[in-house]
């Protein structure tokens, strides 16, 4: 088998199914079916999905990564999702607020997740007129930690994907809701396409990605930008909050979004926001939305 990337998941005759992705976009099934085996597996830490790295799954499926439309969210069950607001010093600066030594934290609903190739819808104007993208790294958790060193942190991180950390800038900003609220509504989490399993802990280092919307290049930036690097991070969260196997978290975003544009560039129906890392050597790591 070539170098694998990871896993994802995709409807087979109607049932969501757990997919091994190789990095040349070949898929085998692992036996894990229906959101049962689904839940349990993620809730487990993917222990089925991280061992398959490391055996032979048999023949590849028939269909291929590069011939599949809509997915489900690679991680769809997590027992919660953590964001991070501020972890990019100049994304903080671009609303006006200073660079902090330590992150802000908040959950968000499990509710809002979407997979790739599936629309945000954006809500009614009376519930918001003013829809915002954040494009960033996701961590899944693989192990449970709690009061955590950055290297214990570090281990306990299964993997990595891509989300679009969709918000209401008016219920977050100007009408002073809280930001899970912000960012929970249905649809507003863009998660995928796959979750690439962390075999050398380096690679946490040299992460970069760019969020384009219609086309235009919005955002890039990489985690050595951030304030805390990724497993610093987790520790930080683990002071808080038990992360447990399975769970999600959305990292913060680089500089360049909507609200903060001179005039904003907020999402419109009709707009496609892609997410994407940009390091070559990791293929299919590509989030695609539109908005309707």
């Amino acid at each position: 088998m070539a170098e694998s990337l990871g896993f994802l998941i995709v409807r087979l005759d109607k049932e969501p199914a757990l997919l091994l992705v190789d990095g040349e976009g070949n898929l085998y099934h692992m036996g894990i079916e229906g959101e049962e085996a689904l839940w349990t597996e993620q809730r487990r830490g993917f222990p089925i999905a991280k061992r398959a790295l490391d055996s032979q799954p048999g023949d590849p499926l028939k269909i291929r990564l590069d011939t599949l439309g809509e997915l489900e969210p690679p991680a769809p069950f997590p027992g919660k999702i953590v964001g991070v607001g501020k972890s990019y010093a100049a994304h903080a600066q671009e609303f006006g607020a200073d660079a902090v030594e330590e992150p802000d934290y908040f959950l968000i609903a499990p509710s809002a997740l979407v997979g790739h190739g599936h629309p945000v819808r954006l809500p009614p104007p009376e519930v918001t007129s003013k829809v915002d993208y954040e494009g960033e790294i996701v961590l899944v958790m693989g192990k449970r930690i709690t009061r955590a060193t950055p290297q214990e942190a570090r281990e306990a991180i299964l993997g990595y994907t891509l989300g679009n950390d969709v918000t209401a800038r008016d219920l977050q900003v100007e009408r002073g809701k809280p930001w899970s609220l912000a960012k929970s509504l249905d649809t507003f989490k863009p998660l995928g396409p796959l979750v690439r399993i962390v075999g050398d802990p380096g690679e946490l280092e040299n992460l970069c990605l760019k969020t384009t919307v219609s086309g235009e290049v919005m955002q890039r930036g990489c985690v050595g930008d951030m304030v805390m690097t990724l497993p610093e991070l987790v520790a930080s969260i683990s002071r808080y909050l038990t992360l447990e196997p399975g769970d999600l978290i959305y990292t913060g975003t680089p500089p360049g979004v909507g609200y903060a544009r001179s005039p904003p560039r907020l999402l419109r129906s009709g707009d496609v926001v892609e997410v994407e890392l940009t390091q070559p050597s990791v293929r299919g790591m590509l989030l695609r939305n539109s908005v309707v």
